[in-house]
C-alpha cells in the first residue's frame, strides 16, 4: 500500500502528460473523461480551455465518497461547473454536483453482453456466486457465516486470494469455494452457470457493478438494503441487511421462490434496457444542444 501511494504521483503525472499529448494530436471537440482520477479532469479541462472544446465527466462513486478525490473542493466544483454535464449513478451524487453549481445526468448502468467460456463446473443443485474483491466494504465474514448454515447450497467466492485476510481462508465450510482470479470469459461463465448472484456493500450510495452483471445475465440477485440498490434492482432481487442471518434468509428466499425471481429479473432487464435507450437519447440531445 505504501509503495502504491509513493508511486501514484509519478504514475498520474505521466498519465496526465500522455493524455495531453493524445488530445492535442487528435484534437477532439468533445471529450469524455472518467473521474477518479480527478487529475484527469483537470488536464482535460486545460486542453478544452486552449482549444475551445468541451468535456463530460463520467464520475464513479469514489469521486464523491473519498475525500482524496475531491480535494481541493473548490477546484473539484469548478471543473464540474465547466463540464457539459457530470454523469452520475444516483440522485444523491446528482444533488452534490448541482449544489456546487454544476449539472449532473443520472445514468445507472450500461446494458452489457459478456464473452463467456463453456459452462463453469459447479458442485451443487443450487449455486450462488459471491462477487467479491476483498474490499473493506464487503461483509465477507458475514457471508461465510451464512454459508456455513446452508450446507446444501454451494457458494463460489471470487477475487484474488492474495488480497484476503489469511484468517478468512482457514476453517472454510465444505460448501464454500474461493475461485481466486478468473479471466473474464471464465468469470462470466461462472456467473452464467450459477442460480443466483450475491453482491453486498456496507457503503451507502454505491452502485453495485456485480449486481448489474447479474441483471444483464438474467440471474436473481441478493444485494444490500440501500435506497439506491432497492430502487434500481426492484425486481428479481432480495435486499438484505449486511448480517449473516439476513444474508442466509435472502439466499433461502431466492431458492424457495426461484421461478418467480427468475421471471422478475428478466422483466427488470427489459425495463432497464428501455430506460437506457431513453437516457441515451436525452444525453445525446443535451450534447447536441451544447455543441450548437
Amino acid at each position: 500500500m505504501k509503495r502504491g501511494l509513493l508511486y501514484a504521483p509519478f504514475k498520474y503525472s505521466y498519465q496526465a502528460a500522455q493524455t495531453l499529448v493524445v488530445l492535442f494530436r487528435r484534437r477532439p471537440k468533445l471529450v469524455f473523461v472518467q473521474s477518479p482520477p480527478s487529475l484527469a479532469v483537470l488536464f482535460v479541462y486545460i486542453y478544452c480551455a486552449l482549444t475551445n472544446s468541451r468535456y463530460l465527466i463520467d464520475a464513479h462513486s469514489a469521486a464523491f465518497l473519498f475525500p482524496f478525490w475531491t480535494r481541493p473542493q473548490w477546484l473539484h466544483r469548478y471543473l464540474a461547473r465547466q463540464a457539459v454535464t457530470t454523469i452520475v449513478t444516483n440522485e444523491y451524487f446528482q444533488q452534490m454536483v448541482n449544489q456546487g453549481g454544476g449539472q449532473a445526468f443520472i445514468l445507472h448502468d450500461i446494458p452489457s453482453t459478456f464473452p463467456r467460456a463453456d459452462a463453469y463446473p459447479l458442485l451443487g443443485d443450487f449455486n450462488v456466486v459471491v462477487i467479491n474483491s476483498f474490499a473493506p466494504d464487503e461483509p465477507l465474514s458475514e457471508v461465510l457465516e451464512a454459508a456455513a448454515s446452508l450446507p446444501e447450497i454451494h457458494f463460489y467466492v471470487t477475487g484474488r486470494k492474495q488480497r484476503a485476510n489469511p484468517e478468512l481462508l482457514t476453517g472454510i465450510p465444505a460448501n464454500v469455494h474461493f475461485t481466486d482470479f478468473l479471466p473474464n470469459p471464465v468469470y462470466y461463465a461462472l456467473l452464467a452457470s450459477a442460480q443466483s448472484i450475491l453482491c453486498l456493500t456496507t457503503r451507502n450510495h454505491t452502485m453495485q457493478r456485480g449486481a448489474c452483471e447479474a441483471l444483464w445475465l438474467g440471474k436473481p440477485i441478493v444485494t444490500s438494503d440501500w435506497p439506491l440498490l432497492r430502487e434500481y434492482f426492484h425486481q428479481g432481487t432480495v435486499h438484505v441487511a449486511n448480517t449473516s442471518s439476513a444474508i442466509r434468509q435472502g439466499v433461502q428466499a431466492i431458492q424457495a421462490h426461484y421461478p418467480r425471481y427468475l421471471t422478475e429479473i428478466q422483466a427488470l432487464q427489459i425495463a432497464r434496457r428501455q430506460e437506457w435507450r431513453e437516457k441515451i437519447e436525452a444525453l445525446t440531445e443535451l450534447i447536441y444542444q451544447t455543441l450548437q
